[in-house]
Parts: structure tokens; sequence; C-alpha cells
């Protein structure tokens, strides 16, 4: 199935349906008590000029729904309603009474993985054991959704490699509550199993596609066949007729190399639905290393290009919605929205921790209950950061992690309170003030 973008006139008529149809909300204040309108309330209007200002100007519907990026699940669902009853429209709000939702969670179900990715942010995780069984991690997507989580993302290592299970969570998740998407390099996937997924109840997948060049991409993912594999991958997600998107980490060798514009005519024919932008981040298989030795200025400014571009002009108004994380999450725009405010993670080992890339435990699934550890690290972040990206600036302080691959808290807690109030901006976007 091949997804359909909005943009232009037609988006500007699609919100206004959207609108009209969001007015039953209203009249039920009770089961909808965090839907506003009003920009005073950090309401829907204050969401659309953030989102202009942003650039997000393209939606994508898909088998009967739209999704206008990965904060809230596809519209019309129970699970949208849910998320609104929590809050999920009120994007200015994070960290104040008007948003309690959590857009996404990301779990790592197996520590286990066939690749050697130089980027894996879990790479001193992997291992051939599985640390957290499968149904504790039932019962934590039981308290994920009970916190109001609406995106679940099922990642690893790599998750095909534990598939029974995977597909025993997806089955036994609650789809009135929250969207489940895969995160996979695609190892594994067949046509069989994209169908069995489909089926039980999985909303989209994103495979990992960080390069349009096939030895650049298998160079980086460290086996002989990965391009070849995500896209297959992707091919069997499409024909599953499961949302597909890509996440691509950026290199400076694609960006430099000017062939950021082939991997989108790449994406265009494959059927995806958006384009997951990330940058590299001195974690995991980066540790130690410095942002300007992994992505420079000029690097961002050309992404930054890349995405406006992408998304606004008339002759890409048919290509995957580009949806960067940097840019939303940049200093002077939304700011850092790690631990809970719009996402975390809770690793292969089991440790809670704030960002993918922010390897500092708040707490371990095995040893306490989730609610009481997140409400801690809730605590720990109470509002959006904009002194930068928080894997940048605590980058020092899990270096020499005791646990797996985490630093605890309660250890770093003064360092922590000190770099996200002294921290310096880096950045290369404007309009902060929304």
């Amino acid at each position: 199935m091949r997804p359909r973008f909005t943009s232009g006139w037609h988006r500007s008529f699609e919100r206004l349906l959207f609108l009209f149809r969001l007015a039953g909300y209203l009249l039920q204040p009770k089961r909808y008590p965090l839907f506003f309108v009003r920009p005073s309330k950090n309401g829907l209007l204050k969401t659309f000029r953030i989102e202009r200002k942003l650039g997000m100007n393209k939606s994508v519907r898909y088998d009967g729904r739209v999704f206008f990026s990965f904060t809230v699940p596809g519209y019309p669902s129970r699970a949208f309603d849910y998320a609104v009853a929590r809050g999920a429209l009120n994007i200015g709000g994070a960290g104040t009474a008007s948003k309690s939702h959590v857009d996404n969670a990301i779990l790592g179900i197996t520590s286990r993985c066939e690749y050697s990715c130089a980027h894996c942010y879990e790479k001193r995780n992997i291992r051939d054991e599985e640390c957290v069984p499968v149904d504790r991690w039932e019962a934590v997507i039981r308290d994920l959704q009970e916190i109001g989580v609406s995106v679940l993302i099922l990642s690893g290592g790599e998750p095909m490699l534990r598939y029974d299970d995977l597909l025993r969570l997806v089955r036994s998740g609650d789809k009135d509550r929250s969207d489940f998407h895969l995160h996979t390099s695609g190892f594994g996937v067949t046509a069989e199993r994209a169908h069995e997924l489909k089926d039980a109840g999985l909303t989209a997948a994103a495979v990992g596609l960080d390069d349009v060049n096939p030895k650049r991409l298998d160079a980086l993912r460290g086996r002989s066949g990965a391009f070849d594999t995500a896209i297959a991958a992707v091919e069997h997600f499409s024909r599953a007729d499961v949302f597909t998107y890509l996440n691509l980490c950026l290199t400076p060798a694609l960006v430099r190399s000017g062939d950021l514009w082939e991997y989108f005519e790449m994406a265009n024919r494959l059927n995806v639905g958006i384009i997951e932008i990330l940058e590299p981040r001195p974690c995991g298989g980066f540790q130690g290393r410095s942002m300007d030795g992994l992505f420079t200025a000029e690097d961002r400014l050309a992404v930054a290009e890349f995405v406006r571009l992408g998304n606004s002009e008339r002759r890409y108004r048919n290509h995957p919605l580009l949806y960067s994380v940097v840019a939303m999450e940049a200093p002077d725009r939304m700011g850092c929205m790690m631990g809970g405010l719009s996402h975390f993670s809770i690793d292969s080992s089991g440790n809670v921790i704030p960002c993918v890339f922010v390897p500092i435990s708040f707490g371990n699934i095995l040893k306490e209950n989730l609610p009481v550890i997140f409400a801690r690290m809730r605590q720990a972040v109470p509002s959006p950061i904009h002194k930068g990206c928080g894997s940048v600036l605590l980058a020092d302080l899990y270096s020499d992690g005791k646990d797996g691959a985490t630093a605890q808290f309660k250890d770093v807690r003064e360092a922590w309170d000190d770099r996200l109030a002294r921290g310096t901006a880096i950045g290369v976007y404007s309009e902060r003030a929304f």
C-alpha cells in the first residue's frame, strides 16, 4: 500500500475538517479534560502555530488513518482519543499540568544482534543472553499504557531475533491505548512474519537505513548485505500493509557526498511514509567522540536546508515526510524533551533511561516497579532543556558506567543538575518563542 501525502491547501482543508471533528471532544469535558483549543492553555491553536514554525506542513494518510508525526497515534483511532484525553495535542505544554501524555517509549526487548553497527547506542549491552523475561515486559507495557504512553516502540538489539516473544508482546498490548511500532535493521524480516505482525496489531515498522550507497551502509552496519536486507524488509512490511518508515542516522559521508537527495528519491520509490532523521551522538559505539568529530555545524545546516525544502517545495509534495528530531528539540526551539516530557527508553538490561542516547539509569525494572522509577525520572527533568542536547551535555558522566551500559542517576545527580543548568546550546535553528 502506498501512503498518500497532504500539503498546501489540501492540508489546510484537512485541518479544517480535523478541527470540525475534534469539536466532539469539547462536548465531553469529563472524558477529555486536557483537550484545550486556546493558545493560552497550550492548546490546539498553539500546537498548530508551533508546527507551522517547525515546518511540519505535511501529513501522511495510510490505511484510513492520518499520521501527523510520531507524537500521537494515527487518527482516527481509540488510541488517538486516549492520548488526547491526556493532553497529547498540547505539545507546548510539556512539563505542565496540561500534558500528562508521553509521546513514546523505546523498549529494548532483546540484547542480541547479528550486526556490529558503528553508531549503535546499545553497543555495550549486546550479549547472547536475555536479561528481561517476556512476562516482565508484558507487565511493563501495561504500566506504560496506564502512565499514558501513546507509541510503544519495540527495539533491541535486533527484536526479530526474539520473534516469538515480539509477537506475543504486540498481541498482548492494548491497541485502544497505544500504537505499537517496531524498530529493526531488517534482519530476520520475511513476508510471512510481516503479515503475522500486522495481524497481531503492529501499527508501524521502522527499518534502519542510513545510506543510499550499499557499500557505505554495509560498512557502517558491520555486515555484508545489510543494505539489501533493509530494502527487502521495507518491501515486506509495505506489502503487508504495515505503515513503514525509515530511521536515518546521519553520517558526514552521506551529507557531504550530496547523496541526501538521492536517498530521498530512494525512500519515495520504497513507498515509505516518513523518514525519521537522527544525528550521531557520543554514546554507545561513538562513546568518547566529540560532537565536532561526529557532525559539524556545516553538516547541520545542510541537513536543515534539506528538511526545509523536502517538506515545503511543491515538487516534493508526494515524497515522504521528513521528521527531524534534532530540529524539533533544538535548544532554540522545543528544547530537549527527554525523561518522559516526550520520550524515554528502557534498555535491554532493564534500565530506565531518559533517552536512548543518555544511558543514565533511574532504576531497573527487574528491581523496582516502573511507576516508581518513572516518577523519579520526571522529577529530574521537570521541563524542556534549552541548554542543549542532554546526550552531549552529560556524555562524560556515563563513560564509566558500572551497570551494563549505564551510570546510576544517584551517583551523578550533582553533576546532572549543574550541567543541565549551565549547558551551552548547540544548534542552528531559531524561533524559540512560539
